[in-house]
């Protein structure tokens, strides 16, 4: 699996609102929680998982940062 890590500072960069309090954050400070829900470390609760878990089980090949990448070459 590609885990190149520039792309995925990059996704890391994609802005999110928190589903708890709706501030935006950037995703690599987020928790991902049930039905594809980001929680921002204030609103989330011990079942989620943080950006950098969540991040390692990513098919980055998927992403549009790879593709936006390869347009760049």
């Amino acid at each position: 699996m590609n885990t190149d890590p520039h792309i995925l500072e990059t996704f890391g960069k994609r802005i999110q609102r928190c589903y708890g309090c709706f501030i935006a954050y950037h995703l690599k400070d987020m928790y991902l929680g049930e039905d594809v829900t980001f929680f921002c470390d204030h609103c989330k609760d011990d079942s989620m998982f943080h950006f950098d878990d969540f991040a390692k089980l990513l098919d980055i090949s998927k992403l549009k940062e790879v593709s936006e990448a390869d347009h760049h070459h």
